[in-house]
């Protein structure tokens, strides 16, 4: 996975660190930067319109221009010696996001994560899950204080194929998450960690209804063939994606038993990790739920930024 065309998100005034993120992400992948900036139209317009006595289209082609004007100061002023596209729609932002990432055939899109409530509380809700959901490239969504260039990254994958309705579906996404922290991993002194939550379902069954021997024995025979059959399946994967392309940053494994919510969220915060890479395509296939549970779950926990990605063959809804 490299980036060629990468379209950030900016609002009209405080993006400054996201777009020398982008920015330094762009020079380094040798890409082209877009950025972006959507107007909504108020909730108050009708409001604003009677007061001001100008047209609600006109005051929305102001805000518009308004916009334009300030993102090329911000550019200019923050990227002084790049040569930035900016392009300034009216719209809903995420419906505005997705179709340019189709019109311009963008293939990364970096935005600052939407805080709902807190000082350091963000749930990505709103326009964040609705690319989530249907943005067709990966998005990246950065909170505020996130390090310029990630030096930790956690790349979740999901080692139980035999479980999967698609397995090659979700082999798929493994290696395409494992491809994207290798993207946004540092020159040096990154390290990314290749984490899997495991668990041992029917530990209870077998204690249960075990016969003819220690229960005991045999829960723990079922447990630790279940690990030991995780881990052999990262030392295959592993072993596969070095095989395949040479990573930026050393890959440390990771194997925690535990439900994935917390497990990940858990890991993210002890290793200080800067970003989560996680595919939000649910089990049930490409064109079925389009953000599963589970990753809606651990995604509205992390308080660090993330990296979502879909499967290749992932269709828009909007599309």
């Amino acid at each position: 996975m490299t980036p060629r065309k990468i379209l950030v998100v900016l609002n009209e005034t405080e993006d400054a660190g996201l777009l020398r993120a982008a920015d330094a992400f762009a020079q380094h992948h040798e890409a082209e930067l877009i950025a972006l900036v959507a107007v909504e139209q108020p909730h108050d317009l009708g409001i604003a319109s009677r007061l001001t006595g100008r047209a609600p289209e006109q005051l929305m082609t102001d805000l518009k221009d308004r916009a334009r004007h300030q993102t090329r100061a911000l550019a200019q002023d923050v990227l002084p010696d790049r040569n930035v596209t900016v392009d300034v729609t009216l719209g809903k932002a995420f419906i505005e996001i997705i179709r340019h990432v189709t019109e311009h055939e963008c293939d990364f899109v970096m935005k600052t994560a939407e805080p709902l409530s807190g000082l350091h509380s963000f749930l990505f809700a709103s326009t964040d899950q609705h690319l989530l959901r249907k943005c067709p490239c990966p998005v990246w969504l950065r909170t505020p204080d996130a390090k310029l260039i990630p030096k930790r990254i956690i790349a979740t994958v999901d080692l139980d194929i035999s479980d999967a309705d698609e397995p090659e579906t979700l082999a798929q996404l493994n290696r395409e998450g494992l491809a994207a922290a290798n993207c946004l991993a540092a020159p040096d002194a990154a390290e990314t960690v290749v984490l899997h939550a495991w668990e041992a379902i029917g530990e209870g069954m077998v204690w249960a209804f075990s016969s003819g021997g220690d229960a005991r024995v045999q829960a723990d025979t079922y447990v630790n063939s279940i690990l030991d059959a995780r881990q052999k399946a990262m030392v295959r994967f592993l072993q596969e994606a070095r095989a395949q392309t040479a990573h930026v940053a050393p890959l440390t494994p990771l194997l925690i038993r535990g439900t994935p919510e917390t497990v990940i969220q858990q890991a993210a915060e002890e290793l200080g990790a800067d970003v989560v890479v996680m595919g939000t395509v649910a089990r049930t296939g490409v064109r079925g739920v389009f953000i599963g549970n589970t990753a809606e779950n651990i995604i509205n926990r992390l308080t660090c930024s993330v990296l979502a990605i879909k499967p290749q063959g992932f269709v828009s809804p909007l599309l």
